[in-house]
This record gives structure tokens, C-alpha cells and sequence, in this order.
């Protein structure tokens, strides 16, 4: 569902969203539409192209203070982090930022170590991009400016022109957006707020401020625990060394590597706020950097062959996990025939309205979106039929040329009729879904139409 939400996101919004600024969504479409020939696995192909640039940033921040044998295997105990491997498949922002966050942090460190312009500008860029692509990066650029102010080498850098170099490029690069924001009420701010609002302790006020901020460091911890058990049985028993390490780079891969998550736990402890485990995505991107300068071992043959073992075992465990789904889950969300159900439901249109041309498709984001990127006519897609939440679309050309309404449950159609007038009473078309063993399940979605004519 977020990948065909963000490809049609890059197709119709401007400089930013309904739920995210908008990088991922140009990214998705300039695959889907231009790189990909408008064919889904262009979508998949770049979700695994953020992951291959992730680990060729995070080798390349490892040579900065490990052996190059340790710097490939930081990169390889990664794979035991599922968000690089199971969760890594579904493009969406999260995916983006794997690629960015290590992009920006070796060029932060590169211009702390050089103070050159090109790198200021780099880090600038990055930082700025960060955002432009997910608001939770910003414990990531705080992380960067906490590690200026509390280790002295890099305090001493505010003395040059470089920090306020990078800070005049990150602003220029989300200068777009934020206006976009203060154009259009702060919409995808409001969704990004709204999801840390939920609340499921709202009847015991002291518990979620401890409850909260637990579960999330544990589905932290349960994420990475392959890399954690891949290192962890490798260097049981093994001789430990030491690596030398500097006290500004042991600084700069503590606050860099743990505070961004820190940072997220001590927001949900403080304000007993409810943060989605998926937040966490991108901050486990230092742990086998981490691993391997703090806890050193001489690299033996053993120890190669046990990483070596660990590291596949879990890569072939998660393509098992992904291939038992891909066969046996009978969900639309991965068995859907789309091009199929584009043309039924875009015969539905003809059906009612004679030849007026079926422009628009309003309903929830699955549904919707299916219908816009598959129907032959390819309908623009209006989620939850919203258009303050869907700026891009003008309200006078819906009024005129109407919409075709989907949506998952009756209950959510009824209440996207509150927004629209002149919405018909629903009708349901039952969509037979088949997994890849032969095992079928009906799907029922609720259809009506916001007529040109106003037709109940």
C-alpha cells in the first residue's frame, strides 16, 4: 500500500503530501513512470537501490575508523536487522531514509575531518533532504548538532564558515515545503502529529509514560536481534583487542549511532506519547559499526566463518518468511490483480454515467490508488475523498466532472459521504483474490459514484 500511494503521490502532488513531505513520492514515480516503463517492479527495484546505497555509505563511514575486513562485515551483520532485509521489500519513506541518513553522516563527519567546502555543502544537502523526506530525521540532524557542542574538536568548527554553510543549504532545500505547509494548514504536519497522538493509555496517564517509550526500545531491539545474535556468537569465546579509537571518534559514533533513538525513547517518556515501532527504521544503521569498535576481537578464520554462517542463515530464514507469504497469504494487499480490477471497476463508471469520461476516483487509499494507476483511463486519485488532504485536485473540476467512490468497508463509505454531496448509496463489488497455491478469498469493496448529475 505505501508504494502505490507514493507512486501516486510523485504523479499529482506538488512540494508535499497528505502524510509525508514529498521526496519518496518524486522518487516513486521517476521510477514507475520514466525508469520503470509504468511497470510495479521498478518500485521494488528502487526500494533494494536505498538499501545498496545505505551500505555503501555505512562501509564507507566504517573505514573511517575500522580495517577494511571489519568495515565489510559491519556492512554484512546489517543483514540481521530486518528493516534492511524483510521490511526493506515495500518502498515507502522509511526505505528512503536508509540510504539518506548514512549519506549525510559520512559526509558530516568527512567535513568535520577536512572543513571543506564541497563536504559542508554535501552535508547541507543531505540534511535538508532528510527532511524533505521524513520528519523523524530530525533527531538525526539534532544528533549532528549535539555532537558539535559536546566534543571540543568539532565545537571548534562554529568558528568557521562551514556549520553555517550547511545550515543555509539545509533551509533552502525545505524552504519549499514549508511554505508548501503554511499554504495548505500544516496538513501532512497534522497526520505526522496525529500518529504520535493515538493513545491506548489514556485511562492510565503515569503508566503510558513508561509503557510507551518500553515497548518502543524493545521492537527496537527485537528488529536488530539477528545482527545482535550474528556478532554476539561469533565473538563469544573469541580474543578481544582494542581498536584505538580516539576519544572525538569514539563521541562521534556514540551520539551518532544511539542518540537518534535515544531521543525518540526520552520524547515518548516525557510526553507519554505513542511512537509507531517503524519510526525506528533507519537508527540501527551504526549497529555493526558499533559492534565491531567497541567490542573488537581478532578476526580469526572461526570468527569469518561464523559471521559468514549467521549472516546467511538469516537472509535465508527472512526469504523463506517472505516467500511463505508471497504463496499462502490470501490478502488483496499481495495477491490483488490490479490491472483486472482497474478495468471492472472503470466499467462500473461506463455502466451509470454512458460515455462522460471517468476523471476522478475517490475512496480510501488501497482502493483509490489501485483504480488511478490501473484503469485504462487512469483516473486521479482522491484519498478519502478529501480534497483539503488532497490540495493538487481543483474542488470545481471534481464538482463537475464527478468520481467514481471506493472504498474497504460500508462504514467508511458512509463516512466519506459526509464530505462529498451528492454521493450515491453504496453497492458492492465482491473481488475474488487467489494466492499462488490456488487458495481463494473474496474481497468485498463498496462502490458508488459522486455524480455529475447529482443523482442519489
Amino acid at each position: 500500500m505505501d508504494s502505490i500511494e507514493a507512486v501516486s503521490w510523485g504523479m499529482y502532488c506538488d512540494f508535499g503530501t497528505n502524510k509525508h513531505p514529498p521526496l519518496s513520492g518524486w522518487l516513486a514515480n521517476f521510477f514507475y513512470s520514466i525508469i520503470g516503463f509504468e511497470q510495479p517492479y521498478a518500485i521494488y527495484a528502487l526500494s533494494q537501490i536505498c538499501v545498496l546505497v545505505g551500505f555503501i555509505y555505512i562501509y564507507r563511514i566504517a573505514r573511517c575508523f575500522l580495517s577494511k575486513d571489519r568495515s565489510v562485515f559491519a556492512v554484512m551483520v546489517l543483514e540481521g536487522v530486518i528493516f534492511y532485509g524483510f521490511s526493506a521489500i515495500e518502498y515507502n519513506v522509511n526505505v528512503v531514509s536508509l540510504a539518506l541518513w548514512p549519506m549525510c553522516v559520512f559526509y558530516f563527519h568527512r567535513a568535520l575531518k577536512k572543513d571543506e567546502f564541497r563536504d559542508w555543502v554535501l552535508t547541507g544537502l543531505f540534511a535538508g533532504l532528510n527532511l524533505f523526506n521524513k520528519y523523524t530525521s530530525g533527531v538525526l540532524l539534532f544528533s549532528m548538532a549535539a555532537f558539535m557542542l559536546y566534543n571540543k574538536n568539532a565545537r571548534s568548527k562554529f568558528k568557521t564558515f562551514g556549520p553555517y554553510l550547511c545550515s543555509l543549504i539545509c533551509i533552502i532545500v525545505i524552504l519549499p515545503h514549508l511554505i508548501w505547509l503554511y499554504q495548505n494548514d500544516f496538513a501532512s504536519l497534522s497526520y505526522f502529529v496525529g500518529r504520535g497522538s493515538r493513545d491506548d493509555l489514556a485511562n492510565w496517564p503515569v503508566l503510558k509514560h513508561f509503557a510507551y517509550p518500553l515497548k518502543f526500545a524493545l521492537a527496537q531491539i527485537l528488529f536488530s536481534l539477528g545482527s545482535l545474535l550474528i556478532y554476539g556468537i561469533a565473538w563469544y569465546k573469541e580474543k578481544h583487542v582494542d581498536n584505538k579509537l580516539t576519544r572525538t571518534q569514539k563521541d562521534f559514533l556514540l551520539i551518532l549511532g544511539l542518540l537518534p533513538v535515544c531521543l525518540m525513547i526520552l520524547t515518548s517518556f516525557v510526553f507519554g506519547v505513542k511512537l509507531k515501532s517503524m519510526w525506528g527504521f533507519p537508527c540501527a544503521y551504526l549497529l555493526g559499526v558499533l559492534m565491531f569498535a567497541f567490542l573488537p576481537c581478532k578476526l580469526t578464520d572461526v570468527f569469518k566463518k561464523k559471521i559468514y554462517l549467521g549472516v546467511y542463515v538469516i537472509m535465508a530464514l527472512m526469504l523463506m518468511a517472505q516467500m511463505m507469504i508471497i504463496l499462502l497469504n490470501k490478502s488483496d494487499k499481495f495477491q490483488l490483480d490490479a490491472k483486472a480490477f482497474g478495468q471492472t471497476v472503470e466499467e462500473l463508471w461506463y455502466q451509470k454515467n454512458g460515455r462522460v469520461p471517468l476523471e476522478y476516483v475517490a475512496g480510501d487509499v488501497w482502493w483509490a490508488n489501485n483504480a488511478a494507476l490501473f484503469a485504462p483511463s487512469r483516473p486521479k486519485p482522491i484519498i478519502w475523498g478529501d480534497l483539503k488532504q488532497n490540495p493538487w485536485f481543483d474542488a470545481n473540476d471534481v464538482a463537475n466532472k464527478g468520481a467514481l467512490i471506493l472504498t474497504s468497508g460500508e462504514g467508511e463509505y458512509n463516512a466519506l459521504r459526509k464530505k462529498m454531496m451528492f454521493v450515491s448509496s453504496p453497492q458492492i463489488l465482491e473481488v475474488e483474490v487467489q494466492n499462488r497455491v490456488g487458495k481463494k478469498k473474496t474481497k468485498r469493496v463498496y462502490y458508488g459514484f459522486y455524480n455529475v448529475s447529482g443523482d442519489k
